[in-house]
């Protein structure tokens, strides 16, 4: 499968998001490029046009040999440098705010149990990718190209923050990529 060699950094330029009408006339939609919510399945849909991926229910994608990707969206470095944008959400969304699975781990983590936390986050999306693509379309603007990249599941796990196995650092993925690809 094309453009998903682990720690390649591939790199899709993006001039606007356009609706075409059958009388020709079109409109540009630039909020939804930066939304989360309008613009995760666009993202979604384009990694599976790059890719050759399949799309899959329970994680976003899989290939033929039936390897399983979860795909997770970071903002971009350039974009938002600070490190208060370091580390975002790569676990199932099942275990945030006030989703099932939410407010039992913000508890297990207020009592410092970081092992039954990580457990939870396991059972409900971990054990079940070999795969992680992450893009950096958290409040994505098309002044920088669209990136992603691919990490094996036992690496997300070794690298998963050390006080909140639902996180994980930009800046530690990002320092793994070995090449580039423009697309």
């Amino acid at each position: 499968m094309p453009n998903l060699t682990p720690y390649t950094l591939y790199e899709v330029q993006i001039e606007s998001l356009k609706l075409t009408l059958k009388n020709g006339s079109y409109y540009e939609f630039p909020d939804t490029l930066a939304n989360g919510r309008a613009n995760y399945i666009l993202f979604e849909e384009l990694v599976r046009e790059l890719t050759g991926l399949r799309k899959t229910t329970g994680s976003d994608h899989t290939s033929s040999d039936g390897s399983v990707y979860e795909q997770k969206a970071f903002k971009d470095l350039e974009l938002f440098p600070g490190d208060e944008n370091d580390l975002f959400q790569t676990s199932a969304s099942s275990t945030f705010g006030a989703n099932n699975k939410g407010p039992v781990i913000k508890k297990l983590l207020e009592t410092n149990d970081y092992e039954s936390a990580l457990k939870i986050c396991c059972e409900t999306g971990y054990d079940k990718n070999d795969f992680y693509i992450y893009t950096n379309t958290k409040s994505f603007q098309p002044i920088v190209a669209m990136k992603y990249f691919i990490v094996p599941k036992e690496d997300v796990l070794a690298n998963l923050s050390a006080t909140d196995p639902r996180l994980i650092s930009r800046k530690t993925l990002m320092k793994k990529v070995i090449s580039k690809v423009a697309i």
